[in-house]
C-alpha cells in the first residue's frame, strides 16, 4: 500500500506528530482495516488503536492487519478535502464493485 504525501500529513497531525512523521501519541497508531459490512459486502474502517503483535506497518506510524492487508496492498491511501468535507480515500484497483452511497466495497 502506498501513502500520499497529504495522508502522511494527515494521519502525523491526528497522531500529535511534530510534522516529520513521528508521532506525539505514544504508543498509539492509526489503523486502516477492511471489515464486513455495508450493501457491497467490506467497507474500510480508519482509527487510532493500540498496536497489535501481527500489525503490518505501512508507514511511520500507519498499520493494517494481515488480513486486511490483503485486500489493500496495491491501493493508495489518499486525503482530500474541500469546502464542506475532508476525508481518507482509499484508491483500489481491486475493489469491483461499490453501493451506491460509496460507504460499501466489494472485492
Amino acid at each position: 500500500m502506498k501513502v500520499s504525501e497529504k495522508a502522511s500529513e494527515r494521519v502525523d497531525l491526528i497522531l500529535g506528530g511534530d510534522g516529520m512523521g513521528i508521532p506525539s501519541m505514544p504508543g498509539k497508531v492509526f489503523r486502516i482495516a477492511i471489515e464486513g459490512g455495508g450493501c457491497s459486502g467490506f467497507k474500510y474502517d480508519f482509527s487510532v488503536t493500540d498496536p497489535e503483535e501481527d500489525d503490518i506497518v505501512i508507514e511511520g506510524g500507519i498499520v493494517t492487519d494481515p488480513l486486511s492487508y490483503t485486500y489493500l496492498e496495491n491501493s493508495l491511501l489518499d486525503f482530500k478535502y474541500d469546502l464542506f468535507m475532508s476525508t481518507f480515500i482509499v484508491e483500489n484497483p481491486d475493489v469491483k464493485t461499490t453501493c451506491g452511497c460509496g460507504e460499501s466495497i466489494g472485492f
